[in-house]
């Protein structure tokens, strides 16, 4: 009888363990980058600051988890995807300059901000998503 009585204490620890575990509230910061992550994939075609034109060059820009291309031959590695606060998400790139980029998509838009002029010289401040 004792051992009944321990085998099933045991097992209502475990599954009393486990339910909680699992219901453990996510991450506010990763559930931010996943969402991110998940809104800001495939490419979006903008223009680029222009200090001469009203508008500068269109490119298009692709996004993937883990690198950022240009079809104005920009390419470089996200090196790390970063948030603090549960909303602003940013990553950290490769680049000469060791870059950090804003990245704000908002259904088929998106907005590139960062804190360097190789964010400014490559990226569009905004862009649509391409169909």
């Amino acid at each position: 009888m004792k051992k009944i009585l321990c085998l099933a204490t045991l097992v209502a620890c475990s599954l009393l363990f486990f339910s909680c575990k699992n219901n453990a509230p996510a991450d506010p910061n990763e559930a931010a980058i996943a969402k991110v992550k998940a809104d800001a994939m495939g490419s979006w075609k903008g223009n680029l600051y222009s200090l001469v034109e009203e508008k500068g060059p269109e490119v298009t820009v692709t996004i993937s988890e883990k690198k950022i291309t240009t079809t104005g031959n920009c390419t470089v590695n996200i090196t790390a995807w970063k948030c603090v606060d549960g909303q602003n998400v940013w990553v950290n790139l490769d680049d000469d300059m060791s870059s950090s980029m804003y990245i704000r998509p908002n259904g088929d838009n998106i907005k590139f901000e960062g804190n360097s002029s190789f964010i400014t010289s490559n990226f569009p401040f905004e862009a649509t998503r391409v169909k």
